[in-house]
Formats: C-alpha cells, structure tokens, sequence
C-alpha cells in the first residue's frame, strides 16, 4: 500500500487555512489544544497527575516514543485523543513530534492501513505543516534569496527537519489553497524582512559585538 502524499500535504495546508495562522514558527501544540475531541498534555503533566515517576510514564509509552504518543478512545462513537508529549525537549523537536501527531488525528488514522504508510503520511503533513510551501514562495515573491538560515529563521525548524522534506516525493496541492496560505503569512514574510532590513542597518555590527558580551562575566 502506498502512502498518500497529496493527501497528507492538502490535510496540513487546510489546517492552516482552518485555523488562521498568519505567522511562523507554527505552533502544533496550540493546534492541538483548540482542536476538537483532543487533549494534550506533557509528561511532566502526566507524571504529576498520576503521581508516577517521570521516568516510569516515558518508559510506559516505549523507548521509539519519548517524543509524542497519541492514544485514541472511542466516546459516544467519536474517537477521542490523548496526545502526550516530551516538553523538556528542544523547541523545534517537540514541534516536529507535535505536528506529526497532529498529522495522524487529522487524517483520521485507526489502524486500519500498515503503521509504515501511516508514518509517512503523517510525516509528511508533519514537513508541510512547519515548512509550507506557501510561505517559500511568498519568500520568493520579494526577491529574497531563499537560503537554509532564512529558513531555519522564520520556521523555526532545523536543518534536519528540513532536508527531511527535500527526501519527501513531489505532491500536488489545489492551487486555490497554496494561494489562501500565501495569503494569510504574506504580511507576516512582509514585516519580518522589513524589520530584519531595519535592524540590520540600525546595528550592522551587532555579530561583531557579540564577543563582547561575555568580557568580565565570571562564574
């Protein structure tokens, strides 16, 4: 069985347009906190809640699964999540995990379809949630040379997550909503490259100085 690629990058772009983020990073923590049938928690939380060991509630959810876990109840015949997650993680790693379980409640995923298909198509809405397309080619419209800095700037994501998606097959999104994300994060692309023009020519030499900042700092 072949994954579906089109449809898990279509499902991470109707996310955005569904809940109007105008700007990057792109949270999926707070996604997943407005989204129906949906709890999330940290481990920390969990651990406190159930008055466990932290270790022990990691240990529960498997060594392959220290990052996020969905666990799904059906109630009244409507499924029901548990996302749980790592919050003592780097950002950009939590974000990724995050995204991806993301990725699983909105396609719907159940079981039923082979855990290597679901992986790939929930990594996939994972890539396109964090790094849309959209917003490379609203990058581009200003005539902005896209580089991995500027890109690791305004996602926040790192160079991992990244090449991770140069790996991902080509996928085919409706036009009408690659236009409706450009859309929403131009003026977001609009006023992080102004400020950035600004800054830059207010205080050029700030990487310069930056050596400075640690004269006469002592333990």
């Amino acid at each position: 069985m072949t994954p579906d690629y089109d449809r898990a990058a279509s499902a991470a772009i109707e996310t955005l347009i569904r809940f109007s983020i105008t700007s990057a990073p792109v949270a999926p923590l707070h996604i997943l906190k407005q989204y129906p049938g949906v709890l999330v928690v940290s481990y920390e939380t969990m651990s406190t809640d159930v008055l466990q060991d932290r270790k022990c509630v990691i240990d529960t959810y498997g060594e392959r699964n220290q990052d996020a876990i969905t666990a799904c109840n059906m109630k009244n015949g409507h499924p029901q999540y548990l996302v749980t997650y790592n919050q003592r993680l780097p950002f950009f790693l939590h974000q990724r995990a995050l995204a991806r379980e993301l990725g699983h409640i909105v396609l719907g995923h159940d079981g039923s379809r082979p855990e290597s298909v679901r992986n790939e198509e929930a990594k996939t809405f994972a890539h396109h949630l964090l790094v849309p397309r959209p917003l490379v080619h609203a990058v581009e419209a200003f005539g902005i040379r896209f580089t991995m800095e500027v890109l690791n700037n305004l996602t926040g994501c790192n160079d991992y997550c990244v090449s991770c998606m140069r790996r991902l097959p080509a996928v085919h999104v409706p036009a009408e909503l690659n236009r409706a994300v450009r859309d929403l994060m131009m003026p977001y692309v609009f006023n992080f490259f102004e400020y950035q023009r600004l800054a830059d020519h207010k205080d050029g030499s700030a990487l310069a100085d930056l050596g400075n900042y640690m004269e006469g700092y002592e333990e």
